[in-house]
């Protein structure tokens, strides 16, 4: 389930609300529209509701950390995925519980600024750590799994910081949005609460404007958008270090106005002496394809083409091995009018994580290749964005050059991942 979160507009301070996904912010009140920048971690507060007597100030703040995202783990001969969504305590103590269950799903949680009293306690436990247990609750680790793991990735993840507020009431310690006991005893408060710091602003997010760098134009894009796209230029723009850069993109002409522009990483691998997998025709043969391999292959650079939008786990790899081994088929892109676009959901970083599961997905020949896996560099040289055309055909989108068929649910439950 995806977050509510409330905020204020940072342009006139009225208060708006976002999902969790959302980057491209816009207030009904002022009209205006910011793209937010993150940092390291968002995060966020569970709205406190303590008694009479117990102030803001009171108040110490539990850090649990979100992760929510795909796992993709090559295992044995197989390539095997799972959703992860869960909150883990980022303490090491046994006094808080372990995971804020559905609490953060089911209540409007605020944006954390530097106003917000309270103090707050910082991570003490190493993010891998956090992670490895979450991953251990997911059916990857379930008895029945066995085989060497070669390679494991997490895509399309989000990850975000939630704080549970606590006080202390005689002996005990209580939740401040219950206002029930956590623990009847309270030893080691004091070193608790000592330690717990000041609300910063760096931890606050920070706010782009949207108008284009190169020509001042208004830039468009749906709220979960990664990249935006200023019509007045023809140009793509991605947020990098803080500011914009702009993209390498192209697309694919549509063939009726009613095609949906769908975006795709293009990831051409860097050549080196001694690869194995330099050219398509290295990519054939190392995935054990039962195809012919031709002169014009051993030629053709090899390019990974990767959904960049999210899909439920079978779906993406399915996606993504599917056009990739149909890279032939695909005209090159080049800039130019655009319809209907899908927007970018999947950042160019998770792109290139994803490489290794989608070559192992392509795969036939696995038992020669996934021991392969550990070792084997996948390294981009360039990487492109490319929209291709899709027909609606009701249930399905159509690619009008290569027939692939994405389902309309999958492209759904994937804005929500």
């Amino acid at each position: 389930m995806d977050l509510v979160i409330e905020q204020k507009c940072p342009t006139c301070g009225a208060p708006i609300v976002l999902h969790e996904a959302d980057r491209l912010v816009g207030c009904p009140f002022c009209g205006v529209r910011n793209y937010m920048v993150g940092g390291t971690t968002l995060r966020f507060l569970l709205p406190a509701r303590p008694p009479a007597g117990i102030s803001a100030e009171d108040l110490v703040y539990i850090p649990y950390i979100r992760f929510k995202g795909c796992m993709y783990q090559c295992q044995g001969h197989e390539v095997r995925h799972a959703i992860i969504d869960t909150t883990r305590i980022a303490l090491a103590s046994d006094r808080f519980p372990l995971s804020l269950g559905l609490r953060p799903q089911a209540m409007r949680l605020r944006q954390l600024t530097a106003a917000a009293a309270g103090g707050f306690v910082g991570r003490q436990v190493k993010l891998e750590n956090i992670f490895a247990q979450a991953v251990k609750m997911t059916a990857l680790f379930m008895l029945d799994r066995v085989g060497e793991v070669r390679h494991r990735a997490f895509i399309g993840d989000t990850l975000s910081r939630i704080y549970l507020p606590v006080y202390r009431k005689g002996e005990a310690i209580v939740d401040a949005i219950t206002n029930s006991e956590i623990a009847r005893d309270s030893s080691g408060w004091d070193d608790l609460a000592a330690g717990a710091a000041p609300s910063r602003k760096e931890w606050e997010p920070r706010f782009l404007s949207t108008l284009c760098p190169r020509c001042g134009a208004q830039m468009e894009g749906e709220p979960d958008a990664l990249v935006l796209h200023c019509r007045n230029c023809e140009t793509m723009w991605e947020e990098e270090e803080g500011g914009f850069s702009p993209l390498n993109w192209g697309r694919v002409p549509a063939d009726s106005e009613t095609d949906l522009a769908v975006p795709f990483w293009k990831v051409v691998l860097r050549q080196e002496n001694g690869g194995m997998l330099r050219t398509f025709g290295d990519f054939l043969r190392l995935t054990g394809q039962p195809v012919v391999v031709r002169a014009e292959d051993e030629q053709r650079r090899l390019s990974f083409w990767i959904p960049a939008f999210k899909l439920p786990p079978a779906s993406f790899l399915q996606v993504a091995h599917y056009f990739t081994l149909s890279q032939k088929r695909i005209a090159d892109g080049e800039p130019g009018e655009l319809g209907t676009v899908y927007p970018v959901t999947l950042c160019r970083s998770e792109a290139l994580q994803s490489l290794k599961s989608v070559l192992a997905e392509a795969t036939l020949a696995r038992r020669d290749l996934f021991p392969r896996l550990p070792a084997l560099e996948l390294q981009a040289e360039a990487v492109s964005l490319v929209y291709l055309p899709f027909r609606d055909a009701g249930h399905d989108r159509i690619e009008r050059q290569t027939a692939i068929t994405i389902a309309a649910a999958a492209l759904k439950f994937g804005r929500k991942l």
